[in-house]
């Protein structure tokens, strides 16, 4: 059977290429990215029978589950290789995470962002909920990097329900983060949209979702093609859920799992909104449809990577490992309703995919850019005109502490073909089981958990791991390959030393941040001076 839907996808690619070349392009597809924040390897329900996610489980029936799917240690370097087509390692946001707010950092200017390159390709650009890659400057922002349209917040994490974004922030009074087109919601936070009841009435997994749906139903057939990336804030902390959905997990005991299972029962629902509305308008026979999630979960707050060692925050497969399919009338027949179960593919890498569908250009940054186009086009693999992912390396993270080119000057994690090198200390060297924190922890969240976050391995000698055959990553294999397979990850290892490598952080400037938010009536906003 599967030697069969192999030959017939090779015969679909045939066939598109020979429309093609006999001049009947066929029209653009949709290009829906819903990417959700902080969920680990151990869901939606395909993969967890605690989880109620009946819409993503059937989307991802009929389309792609990709196992292999890779994306950095936590949020917005994960978030700025999609937008680049460049590893993660590359970028400015790997030294805190663009944290604190009052930080003036973000992802370099010189990368043309993802929606930029397609929206000179023809398609409208539009941007939902998370932003976290800068926004000091009004450069850094949704508008200024490709989007037609944006409605969300710029920072990467706020309450679900009164978007305050200063949680442990810089500024003794409140942040509010919404803005709509770059414009602050004045008014607007904390309030229902008017379309729910309830306390899912300003909950931002619906407000965003309200608004994704309605920039679908406003599309029409003389528009241009559409790109949307939907960055869904769900699972991220707070630890927050409607009560009619959290009363859909009573039956579990541990009252911060039901909260956090009742967040990802928000995202099905959202996906089902997002997913009904474009087939409502005739738009999902000719949509690609991807969903996945950002890093691992954080044990130490909630979630579950299981099987996978560690979680957000690691190099361990927990915390760089994540669920992910594809989707949509556009994915051939013959491919859906598959499971790669080999394969890498990285987030980057749908910069090269979706330029490839859009006829996009994807060296228009090459001139300028701090370090070249990694992206690989990943079609012919989903489409099934090649058998195997053209990728066969990811680096995890290349961090360097101090200059030099020795492995003892970085840190982090690379992979070639089935073998994973890591390159320690490396914490959370543990498996934090079904969820964490359990119930051990104490009702109240303030036990300590066990086992610690600051376990650590490989700090004198780099571990080796094959990820195919152990992707729970139990047994370290370097003493056994010494020379051979060690040798050619230790010398990669080397060469990365050599590619470029962002300059430190700049200091936080909390005083004319916080000036600044307190003099626009509380809301978040660029808030420095563009840079000449």
């Amino acid at each position: 059977a599967y030697a069969k839907q192999e030959v017939m996808g090779f015969i679909a690619a045939a066939v598109a290429a020979v429309a093609v070349t006999a001049g009947q392009a066929a029209p653009k597809p949709h290009l829906i990215f819903m990417l959700t924040d902080d969920l680990g390897y151990n869901a939606p329900g395909y993969r967890n029978s605690d989880l109620i996610t009946p819409s993503l489980d059937v989307l991802a029936s009929e389309g792609i589950i990709l196992e292999e799917y890779y994306v950095y240690r936590f949020c917005a370097p994960t978030r700025g290789s999609f937008h680049t087509g460049r590893y993660p390692f590359h970028l400015d946001a790997v030294e805190k995470n663009l944290i604190p707010w009052s930080m003036p950092a973000g992802i370099d200017l010189r990368y043309k962002f993802l929606p930029s390159i397609l929206k000179d390709a023809g398609y409208s650009t539009h941007h939902i909920g998370k932003w976290h890659q800068g926004f000091f400057t009004k450069a850094y922002t949704p508008l200024e990097r490709g989007y037609d349209t944006t409605y969300g917040f710029l920072v990467g994490g706020e309450d679900h329900y009164s978007q305050d974004a200063n949680r442990g922030g810089p500024c003794t009074e409140k942040n509010v983060d919404l803005s709509r087109n770059g414009v602050p919601c004045f008014g607007e936070n904390g309030t229902s949209d008017g379309l729910w009841s309830g306390d899912d009435a300003r909950y931002n997994g619906f407000r965003f979702t309200d608004a994704a749906v309605a920039i679908i139903m406003n599309w029409t057939a003389t528009d241009p093609p559409m790109f949307m990336y939907y960055a869904v804030h769900n699972t991220h902390s707070p630890t927050q859920a409607p009560e009619r959905i959290q009363a859909q997990y009573s039956h579990i005991a541990w009252p911060l799992q039901q909260v956090f299972d009742a967040m990802v029962t928000t995202v099905d629902e959202t996906a089902k909104n997002v997913t009904d509305a474009l087939k409502t308008k005739g738009m999902w026979d000719n949509t690609l449809f991807i969903w996945c999630t950002d890093n691992g979960s954080p044990v130490a707050i909630a979630g579950t990577n299981d099987p996978l060692k560690g979680g957000k925050g690691s190099n361990w497969e927990g915390g760089t490992r994540v669920p992910a399919f594809v989707a949509g009338g556009f994915l051939p027949p013959a491919q859906r309703g598959k499971t790669f179960p080999l394969g890498m593919i990285h987030i980057m890498d749908w910069y090269a995919t979706f330029a490839g569908l859009a006829g996009a250009n994807v060296s228009s940054d090459a001139s300028i850019a701090p370090t070249p186009l990694e992206s690989i086009d990943m079609w012919p693999w989903l489409s099934g005109a090649v058998r195997t992912s053209p990728r066969n390396e990811t680096v995890y993270d290349h961090r360097m502490v101090k200059n030099g080119s020795s492995v003892g000057n970085a840190v982090g994690a690379l992979r070639i073909g089935k073998w994973k090198l890591v390159v320690g200390p490396e914490s959370q060297a543990m498996w934090y089981g079904h969820f964490s924190p359990n119930s051990t922890c104490g009702s109240n969240k303030t036990a300590p958990c066990h086992p610690s976050l600051s376990y650590t391995e490989c700090a004198n000698t780099p571990c080796l791991f094959d990820v195919v055959d152990d992707k729970t990553e139990h047994v370290n294999c370097a003493g056994d390959h010494k020379t051979g397979v060690m040798s050619i990850l230790l010398a990669r290892w080397e060469e990365l030393a050599n590619e470029y490598h962002p300059p430190p952080n700049p200091p936080t400037q909390d005083k004319a941040y916080c000036d600044f938010v307190a003099q626009n009536h509380g809301f978040v906003a660029p808030w420095l001076p563009e840079e000449k």
